[in-house]
């Protein structure tokens, strides 16, 4: 059968793409290299058999109120999400918390313990900016990146945005000491950024920050993360799209400047008729996949310039026969049950030091710690009365002085450091409580799924020079690129790396104008 649009790979914003698609009438066919589709939604017995662990992708903020969720029907095919009530705590040295809560009077009412001031600091900008925020941010994300001088202009128009425009320009840290006086309160609004993967101390990054400030979810994919893939598989087969894994690409086939298809591993080739989707990190897409001598030379260099070089992933998948009891549950009861617990420290400095010590090759020792349960909220994920915890920790890709290679000298001592550090928040976590564990250092995250070069998680950099209109090229943040017939549709395009479909949404969404499909989307 003849396919209209080949997508190469089947991670989630590929799926997603091509369901809108399909869904639009066109003939589709994803290729995926591996035996499974979802890239970075991965769910696997990683330890035991019956627990299931997410390896990559936990939580998917985005997804359950975006477009996708809705066009693509995807509660339909079998895709659900439960809420955690309570958010995210983050625990002091000295055993003391501020839990994150979803309603915006307990929140002011937690930070309240700490600084009155700070709490009335909050509600204000809850007040101005909270509205701006939902109207604003997330439409964002299922758009084109909008240039920076419509944006800007756009900003300038009123004080807020002004404002905004100010903190964009900032550093996190100055953002929060500017707005906040407790460190207690600064270092749990800092943590919600870093967790993420944004320095502390990056300048055009402030804004950001105040997102993380004012809003919080932590919808967890009942079943495991994998089962949004699934889902979105099963969307796109009822369309009549289709999906072949074990499909290894080795070239995007070229007529002229036009791409026409693919060639695999064992030299079988398919055609397109209209056009390829790569959902292909950038490097192995245009440098192996195209070849450097079919792009423009400026072009190349920004491919070639395009960096993952941050932070990586390194993570403790553990099966445990029961959840951790902190100490710091005594004075705030609900900080057992929030969706995660984050142990940064009880100054800001400490996470720009960690932050630091990634950049020098040190794995941090004393901060960037954070401990998730999704089996408290999704029992389905273990056997009954049983937990899986994944301890999530940022790390450099390679160990000084040895590089990526150093990691098998240290990786069991790190791993074992880790846990030393969790029990000193959680005792009751004793080495009998602990059933199964598996580490996942920065290049086995690199293994799992090769578009996360070197261990970053959300595809490359998320640093200023590399979010939105400048995501992944300056001047290529269409999801077309120079080569006719070729687009781009992963998490190296805007709006970045994560859990939300929204570059597969975009990637649709251009391909429908060039094409003249119906757009039958709003």
């Amino acid at each position: 059968m003849p396919h209209d649009f080949i997508v190469i790979g089947a991670g989630h914003n590929g799926l997603a793409c091509a369901g809108y698609l399909a869904k639009a009438g066109a003939k589709v066919l994803v290729l995926e290299r591996s035996a499974r589709v979802g890239g970075g939604c991965h769910t696997e017995e990683a330890t035991l058999p019956g627990f299931k662990h997410n390896i990559c992708s936990v939580v998917h903020t985005h997804i359950p109120n975006s477009p996708v969720y809705r066009d693509l029907e995807l509660e339909r095919h079998g895709v659900r999400y439960v809420y955690p009530d309570t958010l995210r705590g983050t625990i002091f040295p000295d055993h003391r918390s501020i839990v994150m809560h979803r309603e915006p009077e307990r929140m002011a009412a937690e930070i309240a313990r700490y600084s009155a001031r700070d709490a009335r600091t909050f509600s204000q900008l809850y007040a101005d900016y909270a509205e701006f925020i939902d109207s604003t941010y997330l439409p964002l994300m299922y758009s084109p990146p909008l240039p920076p001088s419509v944006q800007t202009a756009q900003l300038e128009l009123s004080a807020e945005g002004r404002t905004l425009l100010q903190w964009q320009a900032s550093t996190p840290v100055q953002l929060l000491n500017e707005l906040f006086e407790s460190e207690e309160v600064k270092v749990h609004f800092l943590s919600r950024l870093t967790v993420l993967g944004f320095a502390p101390d990056q300048f055009g990054q402030g804004w950001i920050c105040l997102f993380r400030i004012l809003k919080a979810e932590a919808p967890i994919c009942v079943g495991g993360s994998q089962q949004l893939a699934v889902g979105l598989q099963r969307a796109l087969e009822a369309h009549g799209g289709a999906v072949r894994t074990g499909a290894e690409v080795k070239r995007v086939l070229l007529r002229g400047n036009r791409a026409i298809g693919v060639e695999f591993a064992d030299g079988e080739r398919i055609e397109a008729a209209k056009a390829v989707i790569t959902n292909v990190e950038p490097k192995k897409s245009f440098l192996r996949l195209v070849g450097e001598e079919h792009l423009p030379a400026a072009f190349a260099t920004r491919v070639k310039n395009y960096h993952s070089r941050g932070r990586s992933l390194f993570a403790l998948h553990l099966a445990l026969s029961e959840p951790p009891d902190y100490r710091a549950a005594a004075q705030n009861a609900p900080v057992n049950r929030a969706f995660s617990q984050e142990m940064f420290g009880g100054r800001m400095l400490d996470q720009v030091r960690a932050y630091q010590e990634i950049a020098l090759g040190q794995p941090p020792r004393n901060a960037m710690l954070q401990i998730t349960l999704p089996t408290l909220f999704d029992p389905s994920q273990a056997p009954a009365g049983r937990h899986t915890a994944v301890v999530w920790q940022y790390a450099p890709y390679g160990v000084a002085p040895d590089g990526p290679g150093g990691w098998r000298a240290i990786r069991e001592e790190y791993a074992a450091h880790l846990l030393d550090l969790w029990r000193s928040y959680a005792p009751n976590i004793t080495r009998d409580k602990l059933l199964g564990m598996t580490i996942q250092d920065p290049t086995d995250t690199e293994r799992h799924n090769d578009n996360l070069v070197n261990g970053v998680d959300v595809v490359g950099d998320m640093t200023p020079d590399q979010m939105g209109y400048f995501r992944p090229f300056a001047g290529w943040s269409s999801y077309r690129s120079p080569i006719e017939g070729l687009y781009m549709a992963g998490g190296y395009c805007h709006p970045g790396g994560g859990v939300h479909a929204g570059a597969g949404h975009n990637a649709a969404v251009a391909i429908a104008e060039d094409f003249q499909l119906d757009r039958w989307w709003g």
